[in-house]
């Protein structure tokens, strides 16, 4: 440790265990707090006997994170795509969005998002908000319809309906709505969003009486201009010299595979949002923990529902990261759900948890070189 110190290039982000030989993980991280030129470096500390006082230590010296071992792979990339995402909520704005950047709209709508994916709510919200306009969000097609009702007709422009969805899925959702225009005489514009992507999708979502249909992982455009077909006087989306485009920093070469992580489509579609890549990879590690057990479950128990659902919601969360080769892991437990052939899942799944480590450490480099 001590010949790494006296080397001259950073270290972005440090490892340190806390029982080293010699000198221990403290005394090293309070050299590296004490060089200028290695200040800025990201500290976590990796401990197998923590004793009392050592968090306050940790905080004292500004480590990021205090583990504790023994601690899996994937536990580990966990915690430090937690903390690169940290680092970048709490850069200077300017790299965080361009939030500041698009004008306000001539008209705001509001918008009802029934959507059950946490990382996919966000995405839209932050479109949605980035332009002006107000959206009020649920998490299934029940409270969905519960928030229309309430709310009373006409006090949403547009609402935006998640196809496949736990309790009450979108179909039953519209059907409900469509049953209750019948007395109110007013026509509720709805727009299908769906992960399914599937041929006859966009038909079976204009015969159930949705209006317009866009698929996921949603695209600016492709959501704007869907918009403006069913509500008239909404506004076309920023052109794209409107709108700042990803700034060289947010936006590293590509150097992996797009088999694996597509950097360029991904702050494309973020639109060269940092903030919001550390939001989505936030709600990602909240989430896939749920769903990976739900289908660890479902395989366990032969369910294919239960498998069919989890690996649904999970694709659609993948998917937003430009990781077609974690997509099609979670794409391939969907459809043996969807055709209750099990016998392969086991092996499935545990190609799709080596898939989401592969994504994990992919998304761990991109987050440290958007911080530089």
């Amino acid at each position: 440790m001590e010949r790494a110190l006296k080397e001259d290039k950073p270290f972005p982000l440090v490892l340190l265990d806390a029982q080293m030989p010699d000198m221990d993980g403290f005394a090293v991280a309070e050299q590296i707090r004490s060089r200028p030129d290695l200040a800025g470096a990201t500290i976590m500390m990796l401990t197998s006997d923590r004793q009392a006082g050592d968090a306050a230590r940790c905080r004292e010296l500004g480590i990021a994170a205090c583990l504790t071992k023994p601690i899996t792979q994937s536990d580990l990339l966990d915690a430090i795509l937690r903390v690169l995402c940290k680092r970048i909520l709490t850069a200077p704005q300017q790299l965080r969005d361009n939030r500041d950047t698009l004008p306000p709209p001539d008209r705001v709508l509001r918008f009802l998002l029934v959507e059950d994916s946490a990382v996919n709510q966000a995405l839209a919200v932050r479109l949605l908000r980035k332009r002006g306009h107000e959206v009020q969000v649920a998490n299934d097609g029940r409270q969905g319809l519960e928030a229309w009702g309430k709310a009373g007709p006409g006090r949403f422009d547009v609402v935006l309906m998640d196809v496949q969805m736990p309790e009450m899925d979108g179909f039953e959702a519209t059907a409900a709505i469509r049953a209750r225009e019948k007395t109110t005489g007013r026509h509720q514009p709805i727009i299908a969003m769906t992960a399914h992507a599937m041929k006859g999708d966009k038909e079976r979502c204009l015969e159930a009486g949705m209006d317009g249909y866009v698929s996921k992982p949603v695209r600016t455009k492709d959501l704007f201009d869907e918009i403006k077909k069913h509500v008239p006087s909404a506004e076309a989306p920023p052109t794209e010299t409107s709108a700042k485009p990803p700034s060289p920093e947010a936006t590293p070469p590509v150097r992996e595979s797009a088999e694996t992580l597509d950097r360029a489509t991904l702050m494309e579609r973020l639109e060269g949002d940092a903030g919001l890549l550390a939001e989505l990879v936030g709600l990602f590690l909240q989430d896939y923990p749920r769903l990976l057990t739900a289908m660890r479950e479902a395989v366990a128990r032969g369910d294919a529902k239960l498998l069919e659902r989890a690996a649904h919601t999970l694709k659609g969360a993948v998917s937003n990261f430009a990781a077609p080769a974690a997509t099609a892991a979670t794409l391939r437990l969907e459809q043996m759900g969807r055709q209750a052939n099990l016998t392969q899942a086991e092996e499935a799944l545990a190609a799709l948890e080596a898939e989401l480590d592969r994504l994990k450490g992919l998304l761990a480099q991109f987050c440290q070189e958007v911080t530089g």
